[in-house]
């Protein structure tokens, strides 16, 4: 039956299922009304692992000068992708693996990327040891390594410089409004030492499920944005000052991340953000400043799909121009989200500065493939074409980029 002006689909038996876990989208559900046009790029789907995880990141894990992907209890050695253990995962609330995100950085100074992770229903966040070479050949699990606890209601962590020293910090985003903006400063180890970590809590309060990290007030300096507002980073003494709290957004369940970049070119950064547990992708123009205060003006950009977790910036096409790759993620609160049943996607929005609005192009539609916590792109196979890296509930996968459709 029609869904209220969005997709039009109907319910079936799913045709796939994982023991103990939810049931995998058919492959050949019916397509509704707002079937997407052709894509204007060729993609080739490459599975690499049919699990909960949602959690990816892509790195030179061994050294050998191919990029290969960690995502949950693997990493994927490339060109190949062959599996190799990494850790191990329960599951949690029924269909939640222990992993909200992962990230590759070398914490201790040895010349191989570590993992850090975290988890939704944990009040830790770690860090696991990469082997390297011996390691590897007795295929053992990665040690690991408490980095803090503490972190209860945590919705995600994002890795991003923020004070310039090019070591990046761990931006932690509690989806509790009442518990502190967090952030841990990364000492890292030397010749295999162990890292040392500082949390700092840059506001007390004024969280809430989404985050996004940019300079939002064009002083060069990069500020966190939170449903409720945005924290502006001091010009000094930003680990022992709190960080001023902007209110006003009054945003609910927004994406993490979202994208804080000049949307129109007006000179302004402006924020781009979805919806994580309801339909919606939009922008939030910013305005002239109002009595000291930042204005902004809402375009929507899309209402057909829900659950827009995760956002990137970043050009498929090779034109110059950077474009926004969202998708659907799958389940985000066991089916209970609007739009939960409607087909999953991976899509990218196209800026088209004649029409002042975005385009959408399809990635993928309703073969399976959505997004969990990250999105990564990046080349995977040489080629000089961006691909992507993608890790949710209905599996891990990449989508090699084969260029513009039809050629």
């Amino acid at each position: 039956m029609p869904n209220k002006g969005r997709w039009l689909w109907v319910v079936v038996i799913p045709v796939a299922f994982w023991i103990g876990s939810p049931a995998a989208p058919a492959a050949d559900a019916p397509r509704g009304k707002d079937i997407p046009k052709p894509p204007k790029l060729n993609w080739e789907k490459k599975q690499l692992k049919d699990d909960l995880n949602e959690g990816i990141a892509v790195g030179d894990i061994n050294k050998d000068g191919t990029l290969d992907i960690s995502s949950g209890t693997s990493w994927y050695e490339g060109p190949s992708f062959k599996a190799h253990p990494l850790r191990e995962l329960r599951i949690d609330n029924e269909e939640f693996m222990t992993s909200n995100g992962e990230h590759l950085f070398d914490l201790n100074g040895d010349g191989f990327l570590d993992v850090i992770s975290a988890s939704w229903f944990s009040d830790k966040l770690f860090w696991y040891e990469n082997p390297g070479p011996r390691g590897f050949d007795a295929g053992k699990a990665w040690a690991e390594h408490l980095i803090v606890d503490g972190q209860n209601a945590c919705e995600g962590t994002l890795l991003v410089d923020l004070d310039g020293d090019k070591v990046p910090e761990i931006v932690v985003n509690s989806w509790d409004e009442n518990k502190p903006m967090t952030v841990v400063r990364i000492t890292p180890g030397k010749g295999g030492q162990a890292p040392r970590f500082m949390r700092v809590d840059v506001g007390d309060k004024g969280h809430g499920h989404g985050i996004v990290v940019g300079d939002i007030n064009g002083d060069r300096r990069p500020d966190i944005v939170v449903p409720k507002g945005w924290f502006e980073q001091p010009a000094k003494d930003l680990w022992t000052t709190k960080w001023k709290f902007h209110p006003g957004l009054e945003l609910t369940h927004t994406s993490l991340p979202g994208l804080i970049v000049d949307v129109n070119n007006d000179g302004r950064n402006d924020i781009v953000i979805g919806h994580a547990h309801d339909y919606g992708l939009f922008w939030l123009e910013q305005g002239p400043a109002k009595d000291g205060e930042l204005t902004w003006t809402r375009h929507d950009i899309d209402k057909s799909i829900s659950q827009y977790h995760c956002l990137i910036w970043t050009d498929l096409d090779g034109d110059g121009r950077n474009e926004v790759v969202t998708g659907k993620r799958w389940r985000g609160h066991k089916g209970a989200d609007p739009g939960s049943a409607d087909p999953i996607c991976v899509v990218r929005y196209l800026w088209d500065p004649a029409k002042k609005a975005f385009e959408r192009d399809a990635i993928t539609f309703n073969d399976k493939v959505g997004t969990g916590m990250q999105i990564r792109a990046v080349d995977l196979n040489g080629d000089d074409k961006l691909d992507i890296a993608v890790a949710g509930k209905t599996g891990t996968y990449v989508l090699f980029n084969k260029g513009p459709a039809g050629k």
